[in-house]
């Protein structure tokens, strides 16, 4: 058997293993066409029959993994236009995490448009890039669905940097962000070459579509959208959760409902011009200091950690 063909069959094999086949969503068919408060209610009901009674263990992220993304459809992220995710669509990175019920309360004192005027139904997913080890960081991640009346979701998804904090397991400890510095180790550029089948520019995601529909479905008149947002955590969590190792889900878990999680920041529009390939932590620094606040995520459940909310609820990727 030549070397080429045994590796066709290993993937192949290793497909089947590791890719189980995802039963269909059950949403109504007219599920598109609902109120944005209408499909929240939908998704919430699903992710709460499905609650992990206990807490399933993070896994570990390596070439397995790797080859695994390598053979996937990646244009899945940023061609599937669905809440939920596609047949055969398997999480090789973020796999565990929590989902709660939140709120987007603009402060109005900004143009921006869309959502980021205001949105009362969303989902706020809040995971880990892949199971933190000695050699591999923590690495916290967030992902945020806006629900809106009769037309698809906004969505939004926001990282630390792709390698995370080493071993500091605070996940509020630092400002999340659309866009992130290219990373400089190996896996870094592996996950940057897989990705960039998809788009020249893996490390930013953009927000002009969240801008350009509000959440009541209307189009915007001019879509002002920002280039990069920031994500920066409620200060009084950083003093209340450990950076010791522990399970995150369990701090996420016992935040209350009415909670303002996350202020939000957008970047000036001064920088719009800027070549984000020459982006880095000092020029992130720079970038967050001069930030415009836009306003607040506030929750409106308690987080849950379930199978639906880890295996099936979709959050679409736009792309540069």
């Amino acid at each position: 058997m030549s070397s080429k063909l045994f590796y066709q069959l290993f993937i192949l094999l290793f497909l089947l293993i590791n890719t189980p086949l995802l039963k269909a969503s059950s949403l109504p068919d007219n599920y598109e066409g609902l109120k944005g408060c209408e499909k929240q209610e939908l998704l919430w009901s699903k992710i709460n029959s499905s609650v992990h009674k206990k807490l399933p263990k993070f896994k570990n992220f390596g070439l397995p993994q790797l080859l695994a993304m390598v053979v996937q459809k990646m244009t899945t992220k940023v061609a599937t236009v669905s809440d939920v995710a596609p047949k055969g669509w398997k999480k090789h990175l973020h796999r565990r995490g929590v989902v709660a019920k939140v709120k987007f309360v603009s402060n109005g004192k900004h143009s921006y448009s869309g959502i980021f005027k205001g949105a009362d139904c969303a989902l706020l997913r809040l995971s880990l890039t892949f199971k933190p080890t000695k050699k591999r960081g923590f690495a916290p991640g967030l992902a945020l669905k806006v629900l809106r009346d009769s037309v698809p979701s906004g969505n939004v998804s926001a990282l630390y940097t792709l390698d995370g904090q080493a071993q500091d397991f605070n996940f509020f400890q630092h400002e999340l962000s659309n866009i992130v510095p290219i990373g400089s180790s190996l896996g870094q550029k592996v996950v940057h070459n897989i990705f960039e089948r998809v788009t020249d520019y893996p490390e930013q995601l953009q927000v002009s579509e969240m801008a350009s529909i509000n959440s009541a479905g209307k189009k915007a008149a001019k879509n002002n959208s920002p280039v990069q947002v920031f994500f920066v955590p409620n200060s009084s969590f950083k003093g209340k959760l450990s950076s010791k190792k522990h399970d995150m889900r369990d701090d996420l878990m016992g935040v209350q409902e009415g909670v303002a999680v996350y202020k939000v920041f957008a970047v000036p529009a001064a920088e719009k011009a800027y070549d984000y390939y020459k982006y880095s932590l000092e020029v992130r620094k720079k970038f967050l200091e001069s930030a415009i606040p836009l306003g607040e995520i506030v929750t409106t459940s308690k987080f849950l950690a379930s199978e639906f909310g880890d295996t099936k609820i979709f959050f679409k990727h736009q792309k540069r």
